[in-house]
C-alpha cells in the first residue's frame, strides 16, 4: 500500500513554512466517530467529502498484541459517509478507515470502538520517581496522589531520586526496585526534576535530522534531547561510545563519548513503562516557585479525577501551518473524544480557553522553546493562569520537543492549567483509546513505539524518536465520575455487609471488589464463588463468599465500591468507573459457620416458608431479608412463641441464598437461608 507523504524531506518549523496543500492536515485524516446502537451494532461516521476514490474499512479485535488488520471489511464510495456493523454489548473493536485512490492511500483515520465495553478495573503496577525535594514539603499531596492512583485500580509504589544523581544510577535504582515488586509495574510516573537522560545523534550529518529540521546553520538544534523513555525500557543497549556531535546551540545538546549522553536517537527495543512526568523546574516565567507549582498541579489532577472539575466535552483546533500535516494529530483524535460536531478549527487558541472550558485543544504553529506564532507563550498560560480552562492539550512547533528547556511551552501548558501536554503532530501521536476510558499513558506508548503499526505522519523521520514525552500524569482518563464514600465492612455472622454513601453525581450503579494485594487485581466479589451479581443500584452489600475460596487463611480483606455511569463518546459507550471508596475487615474461619449460636432456620433448605428457632420467648423482634447483593427483599415485626420460635413466611417467587438478620433491643442474629421455591 502506497501512503501520501509530503513533498519535501525537511520541514522547518521555526519560520513560516510555504503552503504545501491547502490544509494538508485534514486531507490526510479521515475523520471518523462512532454511535453505539442498542440492536448491538455501532456506526462509524465520517464528514461528507464527494471524494472520487473509495473507503475502506479494516478492523483488528486484539489491538497491539501482534495481529495485523483484517479486511477490507467493507469498500464504499468516496460520497458514503457513514457504514455499520455487529459489535455485542460488553466487547471493544478497533477500526481503520482509509481513503484511496488508485493504489494510493491519500488519508487514513483510526477509532477504537465500544458498545457498553467494561474496561479492566484493574489498571496495574505504577511506580512514582519522586524528586527528593519534594518528600517534605508536599507529604500530603504524594500521600493524596498514591491513594488516589489505588482507588483507580493502580497499585503504587515509590522510588525516591535526587536531583544531582547520574541518570544511570537512577535507572539502576529503578530496576532494584522493580526486581522487589510481586509484578512487574505498568507505567512510571516521574514527579519533579528526576534527572533527564539526554540521547541522540540528531545532525544534519548524524543518524537522524533534529525532528523540528533545524540542522547546523539553520537553528542548530542539534546533538542530544531529553529522553525520558531510557527510563521506560528493560534490557536494552543504550551506549555511549560513539556520538561526536557538538554542534547544538546549548551546552546540554553537545554528545561526546564518555559524558553520559546516549547515543541512540530512536531506542534500540520497545518502551515497557507507560511514562510521564511533571516537572517546573526552571519555570520563571510563573511567580511561584517549583515546589508550589507542582503542589497547584497534583491539587488540580486530585479534583479532576474526583470530579470535583469538569470540562465541556468540546475540543479546538488552532492551526497555523495550514501547509504541513501536524494537525493531523488534532483532526484524528478530537472526533474520537467529542465526535464530529463538537470541535471546530476556526477558532482561537487562548482567547477560546479563556473564555470557557474545553475538553481538549490543539495549536501548532513557528517556534521557540517558549513560543508559538498564532497561539501564544509561556508568558500567556502564565498570565491566564485561573482563565485558562482546559484538561487535556497537544502543542506543535520548533524546539516544544526538548521539554526540558527554560520555559518550555509544553511545561508551561501544565503550570497555566492543562492537566497533560505533549508535542502532537511530531510525530503523530495516537491517543483514541481514551475514547473508551484508557489512560492517557497507553497512547504515549504507542506513539512512542510506533514505526509503522500507524501512520506516523512521515515527518522529519520523527517517528520512535526518544524525545518523544508526555508531560504530566500518565494515569489520567478522559472523563471522571464522582466517587461514592464512607465504605464501612461490618461483621454480621454468616457475612461481611457493606454500605457506602452514594455517588454525588448522576450513576447507573455500584461495582463491588475485593482487592488483591498478592496478584495486584480488583475482582468483582461475585467472581469469587460464582454467587450472586457484584453489580448494584443500592448503597448496602452483603458478601457472602467464604475466604477459604480465595484464601485458605485467617486475615483482613480489603474491599473497594466504585459507582460506574454507561458513558458515551465519539468512540461509543463504556462503563466508566469512578474512583474507589474502600474499607477492610479481618476474617476469621470459624465465623462461617452455616448458621451462628443462638439461632436456629428449619427447614434449611426451605420451600417458602422456614422456623426461626432458639430467640427469647415471647418478645418483640424484627426480621430482615437481604439479597445475595445485599438488598432488602423482606422485613418483618414479630412476636416469637412461647417457645422463642417464629414461623417465618417468605415473598412469593423468590429463590437463591439470602441472609436473615433477626434484632431484638439487645442482641443481633444472622443466618444463610437457601430457598427452593420452585420445589414446592
Amino acid at each position: 500500500m502506497k501512503i501520501f507523504l509530503p513533498s519535501i524531506a525537511l520541514l522547518l518549523l521555526g519560520v513560516t513554512t510555504v503552503n504545501l496543500h491547502s490544509q494538508i492536515a485534514k486531507t490526510q485524516v479521515v475523520q471518523v466517530s462512532a454511535t453505539a446502537n442498542g440492536d448491538g451494532s455501532i456506526t462509524l461516521k465520517w464528514p461528507k467529502d464527494n471524494y472520487t476514490g473509495k473507503y475502506m474499512i479494516y478492523h483488528r479485535d486484539f489491538v497491539h498484541a501482534n495481529n495485523s488488520w483484517k479486511g477490507p471489511d467493507a469498500t464504499l464510495a468516496g460520497t458514503i459517509t457513514s457504514w455499520s456493523d455487529t459489535l455485542s454489548k460488553g466487547f471493544s473493536r478497533e477500526y481503520r478507515v482509509t481513503k484511496v485512490n488508485g493504489t494510493t492511500t491519500e488519508a487514513l483515520g483510526y477509532i477504537y470502538v465500544g458498545n457498553q465495553f467494561k474496561p479492566n478495573p484493574t489498571r496495574g503496577g505504577i511506580v512514582l520517581l519522586v524528586d527528593s525535594s519534594y518528600i517534605k514539603a508536599l507529604k500530603s499531596e504524594i500521600a493524596t496522589l498514591g491513594n488516589d492512583l489505588s482507588n483507580d485500580g493502580w497499585f503504587p509504589s515509590y522510588v525516591v531520586v535526587g536531583r544531582t544523581e547520574k541518570v544511570d544510577a537512577v535507572k539502576a535504582k529503578l530496576e532494584a526496585h522493580i526486581k522487589r515488586l510481586p509484578k512487574a509495574p505498568k507505567a512510571l510516573y516521574i514527579l519533579g526534576h528526576v534527572p533527564v537522560p539526554y540521547s541522540g545523534n540528531f545532525s544534519n550529518n548524524g543518524d537522524r535530522p533534529p525532528p523540528d529540521g533545524h540542522v547546523e546553520g539553520v537553528g542548530n538544534h542539534t546533538g542530544a534531547w531529553p529522553a525520558d523513555v531510557y527510563y521506560g525500557t528493560v534490557d536494552c543497549f543504550w551506549g555511549d561510545e560513539i556520538v561526536n556531535c557538538t554542534t547544538g546551540s546549548e551546552a546540554r545538546h553537545k554528545n561526546v563519548p564518555g559524558d553520559g549522553k546516549f547515543d541512540q536517537s530512536a531506542p534500540e527495543c520497545p518502551i515497557v513503562y507507560e511514562i510521564g512526568r511533571a516537572d517546573f523546574y526552571d519555570m520563571d516565567a510563573f511567580s511561584k516557585n517549583d515546589t508550589q507549582l507542582t503542589r497547584e498541579y497534583l491539587n488540580r489532577v486530585h479534583d479532576y479525577k474526583m470530579g470535583k472539575t469538569q470540562f465541556r466535552r468540546r475540543g479546538l483546533i488552532d492551526n497555523n501551518f495550514t501547509g504541513l500535516n501536524l494537525a493531523s494529530t488534532g483532526y484524528h483524535n478530537l472526533p474520537c473524544f467529542v465526535g464530529l460536531d463538537s470541535f471546530s478549527d476556526a477558532v482561537d487558541y487562548f482567547t477560546e480557553q479563556n473564555a470557557g472550558s474545553y475538553l481538549w485543544s490543539y495549536g501548532c504553529g513557528a517556534g521557540s522553546y517558549s513560543s508559538c506564532s498564532g497561539i501564544g507563550t509561556t508568558y500567556n498560560f502564565a498570565s491566564s493562569k485561573g482563565k485558562f480552562s482546559n484538561a487535556f492539550t497537544m502543542l506543535a512547533g520548533s524546539y516544544f520537543g526538548d521539554w526540558d528547556s527554560k520555559n518550555n511551552i509544553l511545561r508551561g501548558a501544565l503550570a497555566g492549567g492543562s492537566l497533560t501536554s505533549c508535542w502532537g503532530g511530531i510525530p503523530k501521536w495516537y491517543l483514541h483509546h481514551m475514547g473508551l476510558g484508557q489512560n492517557i499513558g497507553y497512547g504515549a506508548k504507542i506513539t512512542q513505539n510506533n514505526v509503522n503499526d500507524y501512520f506516523n505522519g512521515a515527518f522529519n523521520f520523527s517517528w520512535n524518536g526518544v524525545f518523544i514525552a508526555l508531560i504530566g500524569d500518565p494515569t489520567l482518563n478522559m472523563l471522571y465520575v464522582k466517587p461514592p464514600s464512607m465504605l464501612s465492612a461490618i461483621e454480621i455472622n454468616g457475612g461481611t455487609q457493606l454500605k457506602w454513601n452514594k455517588s454525588a453525581d448522576k450513576v447507573d450503579g455500584y461495582v463491588v471488589y475485593r482487592i488483591d494485594q498478592n496478584t495486584q487485581e480488583y475482582k468483582e466479589i461475585a467472581t469469587y464463588c460464582g454467587l450472586g451479581n457484584s453489580v448494584t443500584t443500592d448503597t448496602v452489600y452483603f458478601d457472602y463468599c467464604k475466604p477459604t475460596v480465595i484464601n485458605p487463611n485467617n486475615g483482613n480483606y480489603n474491599y473497594a465500591v466504585r459507582a460506574f455511569r454507561w458513558e458515551t463518546t465519539g468512540s461509543g459507550s463504556y462503563q466508566n468507573l469512578s474512583l474507589a471508596t474502600t474499607a477492610n475487615t479481618k476474617y476469621t474461619l470459624d465465623r462461617w459457620d452455616a448458621q451462628s449460636p443462638g439461632i436456629t432456620l428449619y427447614p434449611n433448605p426451605s420451600k417458602g416458608f422456614t422456623t426461626l428457632g432458639n430467640l427469647p420467648a415471647q418478645v418483640g423482634v424484627t426480621v430482615s431479608i437481604y439479597n445475595a447483593v445485599g438488598q432488602l427483599i423482606q422485613h418483618n415485626a414479630v412476636e416469637t412463641d412461647a417457645s422463642g420460635n417464629y414461623r417465618l413466611i417468605l415473598k412469593p417467587g423468590i429463590s437463591g441464598l439470602f441472609e436473615v438478620v433477626v434484632n431484638t433491643e439487645t442482641t443481633a442474629y444472622s443466618s444463610k437461608l437457601l430457598v427452593a421455591q420452585d420445589a414446592q
